[in-house]
């Protein structure tokens, strides 16, 4: 594979970032431990989410999750973290992050897409997808408050609705599209928004596990979950899912992508901007003008 020096440069300005988004979670989450809070990755994620899903490319999505894993394990020595240390919780299990979230907004394209089509069959009016989402997120309210789930039941249960809630959104730029009052935009924004979410799940769920194995201070996988999914996992979901697509969204134009993040085809105005190269006929005609021109001095 012939590895170009714009693309060298560009994983450079990643790796840079990464660490950079880093040492932020980890200033920041000083002041929060300080206080009785819990050390976060929402800046990592966000940066994570932006490499793996930018380009549209399986390759960054690969290099996100090890941008992540190799960011993580260095700042484990200068901010002194034991259980990070270990590659096998701070790299290994980041690996396939991003890989995960590269995966969920491929699918999102097809949901995306078939939920076009659902609407322009049935003339779905806005009503409906609204008023599913205002029940989902009662029904998310009535979960924190009534049902008692602790550990990994929570994790599972906070994840389901939040992605429930995420799908019903989905449906809601679908009516607006086909009714003609968005544009593609709004669409890529849910989709993004689906990598966005199962970057972190990923992070969460590929994580936890690997704390438990090879900590000694957690008793249950679901003692772990109990601990850092309400301090951890939510905030980190919501942020994240939320800021990552408009992040996107913005790299994406400033480096004159398209809205899939591949390269913008050059619209006719501006091929026509670009002075045309001479065709045979007028070269010939230059020929046949040069040959009259001979003719009459002669």
């Amino acid at each position: 594979m012939k590895i170009s020096t714009k693309s060298i440069a560009m994983v450079s300005v990643m790796a840079a970032m990464t660490i950079v988004a880093t040492f932020l979670d980890k200033a920041y989450s000083q002041g929060l431990v300080a206080v009785g809070g819990a050390a976060l990755a929402i800046c990592e994620l966000i940066c994570v989410v932006m490499v793996s899903l930018l380009f549209n490319k399986f390759v960054y999505s690969a290099i996100g999750g090890l941008l992540f894993g190799v960011s993580s394990f260095i700042a484990a020595f200068i901010f002194p973290n034991v259980l990070f240390q270990n590659p096998l919780v701070s790299i290994v299990p980041r690996l396939f992050v991003g890989i995960t979230g590269f995966g969920a907004y491929k699918l999102a394209k097809l949901l995306s897409d078939a939920y076009l089509a659902f609407v322009e069959k049935t003339k779905l009016n806005i009503a409906v997808p609204i008023a599913a989402l205002t029940l989902a997120v009662v029904g998310m309210i009535m979960f924190f408050v009534f049902s008692g789930a602790e550990g990994l039941m929570f994790f599972l249960g906070l994840s389901g609705f939040v992605l429930l809630i995420i799908l019903i959104g989905g449906m809601t730029p679908a009516v607006v599209a086909v009714s003609r009052k968005c544009d593609e935009k709004v669409i890529e924004l849910f989709r993004l928004g689906i990598g966005a979410f199962f970057t972190v799940v990923a992070n969460t769920a590929f994580v936890l596990p690997m704390m438990f194995l090879v900590s000694g201070q957690y008793q249950t996988l679901s003692d772990v979950y109990a601990i850092l999914t309400v301090m951890n996992f939510l905030p980190e979901l919501l942020i994240t899912t939320i800021s990552s697509p408009i992040v996107i969204m913005g790299v994406r134009r400033g480096l004159r992508l398209g809205i899939d993040g591949k390269p913008r085809i050059k619209a006719a105005s501006e091929i026509s901007d670009i002075p045309d190269a001479p065709t045979d006929s007028s070269v010939s005609a230059e020929n046949d003008t040069e040959d009259t021109d001979t003719e009459e001095k002669i």
